[in-house]
């Protein structure tokens, strides 16, 4: 079995691994919503579906940190920090793009749950910093190059700019949070603290959420990160024992399912891909799906009383979430919608299954395109000046090994010299299928090796121990090296 094979073999069962694991975790947290225990459910303080999403952003500052200093020391840190975050980047705003156009077929015939947590795909695809490396089995099929200059002036300002937009949110938040603490005030009625503690008991929320009137809202919310810091706002007014409930019902999903740290996630992939009208189109999409599944589940069972009851709370209640809070009611550009969906009694697909394709196919889909710099000839990347082959062999076939030595090395040294190649920013494992042509050589002090191959060309400079990879822009003439 070739290396290749197993590389792929591996590929295959890991995307197995993580279908299965979201699939599970879907239905785990399903059953547990539903009212069905099971061995992956019998604990229901939390619904969230297998990984905390605020696991995405915070992994990704992390290894920022972590290619700034540690892997900074060999000068590689920036270059493959860009790589990583790029790679990231692609595949979520591609993902998020084309899951917005899916959208209304998916809303039609799958439950509102399932279109919720396909928005999370990034987050359990990227939940470990070593997966772009484990996914990228071989080179990407697609480079894009950007000059070196403009390179650089694209990360500043990209990167700027995603700061500003999460420095933003999150101040805006924080703000909303201190005007929110200091207009409101704990619910004293025995009527509403009954209900509110019998629905927690119920739901098997075992950890302590404030219940609070604040005078300055028009729209229930919650709002709160941290586990132990979990607050409901009402507005003030006086509820029906029905309202209550409905309401009650609502914020303690989202709570059950953290759906705040999922706020956060979303408003980070807006951040991320900050330039792309799209992304915020995508993300205003996936917070309505947030609260079209607590609908779902709040009215899983009931009658036509109860649904024209929640639809008119809606319309009383109507308004938009500010920062990383959940809300009962929506903005006008998603009520609509939202009052069908209630008022809409036909049964849909839980949609485990897909939930499992997609998360499979997802793992195919990375590491398939990169960005490349700094283009320059094989002669300046090699160093020509005190650079010379002692060894050259060609190879037909590199898995069989059977390799031919390049004896008119001046002239091939010569012809290859010429050849534009452009610096990868990310690092990847050579592996080669076996009709792949192959160039290795050495200089004359055996300190440089070079390995050419396909589109790549492959340089390890043994004195500072550097390996660096590039994408050959220019055509080989593969039948004239031969001849050589």
């Amino acid at each position: 079995m070739s290396e290749l094979t197993v590389a792929y073999f591996f590929k295959i069962v890991w995307a197995l691994f993580l279908g299965a694991m979201l699939a599970a975790g879907f239905r785990s947290s399903w059953k547990a919503e539903n009212g069905q225990r099971g061995i992956l459910s019998e604990s229901r303080s939390e619904t969230t579906v297998w990984v905390d999403p605020i696991v995405f952003p915070v992994l990704i500052a992390i290894y920022a940190v972590m290619s700034m200093t540690i892997l900074n020391r060999e000068g590689q840190g920036l270059a493959f920090l860009i790589g990583f975050v790029s790679n990231i980047f692609l595949f979520t705003c591609i993902y998020f793009i084309l899951l917005l156009f899916l959208l209304p077929i998916l809303r039609k015939y799958f439950t509102a749950r399932m279109c919720a947590t396909l928005w999370l795909i990034p987050v359990f695809l990227f939940y470990q910093p070593q997966m772009n490396v484990t996914l990228a089995v071989r080179p990407p099929a697609a480079v894009i190059y950007i000059p070196g200059g403009v390179m650089r002036a694209a990360v500043c300002v990209w990167v700027t700019g995603m700061i500003v937009i999460m420095g933003a949110q999150t101040a805006s938040h924080l703000l909303f949070a201190i005007r929110i603490k200091k207009h409101s005030r704990p619910v004293t009625e025995g009527e509403l603290t009954e209900k509110w503690e019998k629905l927690k008991e119920e739901m098997g929320l075992n950890i302590p959420i404030r219940l609070w009137y604040c005078s300055v809202i028009k729209t229930p919310f919650s709002i709160g990160m941290r586990k132990r810091n979990k607050i409901t706002c009402l507005p003030e007014k006086s509820y029906t024992e029905e309202e209550a409930e409905l309401i009650f019902l609502h914020e303690l999903h989202h709570i059950q399912r953290n759906d705040t740290h999922t706020k956060f996630f979303l408003k980070f992939c807006t951040a991320l891909g900050w330039f792309l009208p799209f992304i915020w189109i995508a993300v205003k999409k996936a917070e309505a799906d947030l609260e079209l599944s607590c609908d779902e589940i709040v009215l899983k069972d009931a009658d036509d009383h109860k649904r024209k009851k929640y639809a008119e709370l809606l319309l009383t209640t109507a308004g938009g979430p500010i920062g990383f809070t959940t809300c009962l009611s929506a903005s006008a550009q998603s009520l609509r919608y939202r009052m069908r969906a209630t008022l809409n009694k036909k049964k849909k697909r839980v949609g485990t299954g897909l939930l499992f394709f997609i998360m499979f196919f997802s793992c195919f889909c990375v590491g398939k395109t990169a960005f490349s710099t700094d283009r320059n000839t094989v002669e300046n990347i090699l160093g020509r000046d005190s650079f010379e082959i002692t060894s050259a062999f060609y190879t037909e076939d590199f898995e069989k090994g059977e390799k031919k030595e390049i004896t008119n090395k001046e002239e091939f040294l010569e012809y290859i010299s010429g050849i534009r190649a452009d610096r990868l920013l990310y690092r990847y494992e050579m592996l080669l299928s076996s009709n792949e042509p192959v160039i290795s050589g050495t200089d004359l002090s055996d300190s440089i090796e070079f390995n050419l191959f396909g589109k790549y060309l492959e340089v390890i400079r043994y004195e500072t121990g550097e390996t660096s990879l590039y994408h050959i822009a220019d055509p080989i003439d593969w039948e004239y090296v031969r001849k050589l």
